[in-house]
């Protein structure tokens, strides 16, 4: 598993309450495609969709420099101390594809 210090992407799927999630690093190749997903992405309006508290409630991504892109309900987020931002994902592009860059079996089968 990443650290703070790892110079490597690695995602994680917010899904348990009171479990860890599941954790996997991301091969570069599968990082450089969601990334350029995000670039592609257009700005979002409005607030992006609260996740219910129970069951699958999005997708992270953690870049080596520390930066977190969050992908639930059609929007993705990257939040900093110095960043906000929202982009649109109306087919889930990010979210699927960063999904899709786990171990085989180490997601249950998601439905969104």
């Amino acid at each position: 598993m990443a650290t703070s210090r790892s110079p490597e992407w690695t995602a994680r799927a917010l899904l348990f309450s009171g479990q860890p999630d599941p954790t996997w690093p991301v091969p570069e190749s599968a990082a450089t495609e969601v990334y350029a997903l995000w670039a592609a992405l257009d700005p979002w309006s409005g607030a992006p969709s609260a996740a219910s508290p129970l069951g699958y409630r999005g997708c992270i991504l953690r870049a080596p420099d520390g930066r977190e892109r969050m992908a639930f309900g059609g929007a993705v987020t990257l939040t900093t101390p110095e960043e906000f931002d929202v982009r649109s994902d109306p087919e889930r592009a990010f979210e699927r594809r960063l999904l899709d860059s786990a171990p085989p079996n180490l997601l249950p089968p998601l439905e969104f």
